[in-house]
């Protein structure tokens, strides 16, 4: 059962594979309150599920908190029930994909959370295969399959290096990440980030870019470039309403920086939802 959600979703019909594994669709959803997924007998097909913001309630074993950065593995079969109780919108993503008999799952275990750094950049690439299966060019089938290889792989890298050496201040840095989520529109300096962070400026920028692999006002662009592409998919506000909703001074600065990081400005994005 599935409540209180919205999302976009690409199919595939893919003939090739690697290592005997296809994709079978990709997608982002937004969760709102009391949203809920029960399958009890689970599916006929492997599922990546990934919180990209918010936390997800698992109930495996005594239930489990699935925050930002989390993800988790289910094989075919396996139940599958979860719930989000958060007052904003959350954010997932996930892959159904079949493999052959045997598959070892990457090395991961089924039904077991793994907890990870939120990364812009796997949800970018979840980005770029739902593209890839819409668009459907050529060779987008091998493109997909190693994008999501890719995925796999660094969500592997990123979990074994938080069981070798956990992140200093790691806490306080996914603190900051979670409020840049919410108030993407708010102007914040890097004192300010600093002072929440209870941290001098320098200390909190170098943390910052070690954890996220860029520096706070780079990483707050990027969720709200991301936030205007939801927005222009799905309201009818203006592109100058954006501009100021998520926080730009400037449309002409808004417009430029879209483009850049999405090959399209705003009003051609549009257009191609």
């Amino acid at each position: 059962m599935i409540e209180n959600s919205y999302s976009y979703s690409a199919y595939a019909d893919m003939k090739d594979s690697l290592f005997d594994v296809k994709l079978k669709s990709c997608g982002h959803i937004f969760a709102k309150n009391g949203r809920r997924i029960k399958r009890p007998s689970g599916r006929d097909d492997w599922l990546l599920f990934y919180v990209a913001k918010g936390t997800e309630h698992f109930n495996l074993g005594d239930g489990i908190n699935a925050p930002e950065g989390s993800f988790v593995f289910f094989k075919p079969s396996e139940p599958q029930e979860h719930v989000y109780n958060g007052e904003q919108t959350a954010e997932f993503y996930y892959i159904h994909f079949t493999a052959p008999k045997g598959f070892a799952l990457f090395g991961f275990e089924s039904s077991r959370i793994y907890k990870t750094t939120p990364s812009l950049e796997i949800n970018e690439m979840f980005e770029d295969i739902i593209k890839e299966l819409q668009a459907k060019d050529c060779c987008y089938e091998k493109i997909c399959i190693a994008k999501f290889f890719n995925i796999v792989c660094l969500l592997e890298r990123m979990t074994q290096s938080a069981r070798r050496k956990p992140k200093k201040h790691a806490d306080e840095i996914l603190a900051i990440i979670q409020m840049m989520n919410k108030e993407y529109g708010a102007n914040h300096t890097l004192s300010d980030y600093a002072e929440m962070a209870r941290m001098s400026k320098f200390y909190f920028i170098r943390a910052f870019k070690e954890i996220t692999g860029s520096s706070p006002l780079e990483y707050r662009a990027k969720i709200r470039l991301k936030k205007a592409a939801e927005l222009l998919s799905s309201s009818n506000m203006t592109v100058g309403e954006i501009t100021s909703h998520i926080g730009f001074n400037s449309q002409n600065y808004f417009c430029d920086a879209f483009k850049k990081h999405y090959g399209l400005s705003p009003t051609e994005y549009r257009n191609k939802q």
